[in-house]
């Protein structure tokens, strides 16, 4: 069996703009709470006298309750609330809507 030979490409050396680390520096500041949150949530969420009536106001469809709950538990941040028979999705923003920075997503599954 013979090899087939291919052209070799040139290489072509490219000019990158030096790299400046303080938005990624500011994201990852901003980020810290956010994940301090998602933490505590996620703790809650792991005890039943917390996921019951969640899970029971999501069922209801009283979402101002779902908000609530989450809310008395994440305090630093911003955060979007959406569940669907299936699962519950947490979008975790900074507190300073100014700030677009990052967001955070959590995907929970609680039903099939």
């Amino acid at each position: 069996m013979t090899q087939r030979k291919f052209p070799r490409r040139p290489m072509l050396s490219r000019e990158f703009p030096p790299v400046d680390p303080a938005m990624l520096e500011r994201s990852a500041r901003t980020f810290q709470p956010m994940v301090q949150d998602a933490s505590r949530l996620i703790n809650r969420l792991s005890e039943r006298s917390f996921a019951t009536p969640l899970m029971a106001a999501a069922q209801a469809g009283h979402q101002q309750e779902v908000d609530r709950m989450i809310r008395s538990v994440a305090t630093n941040s911003r955060i979007q609330t959406k569940y669907t028979p299936s699962g519950l999705v947490l979008t975790i923003e900074p507190s300073d809507p100014a700030s677009s920075c990052c967001n955070l997503t959590m995907t929970l599954k609680w039903g099939v």
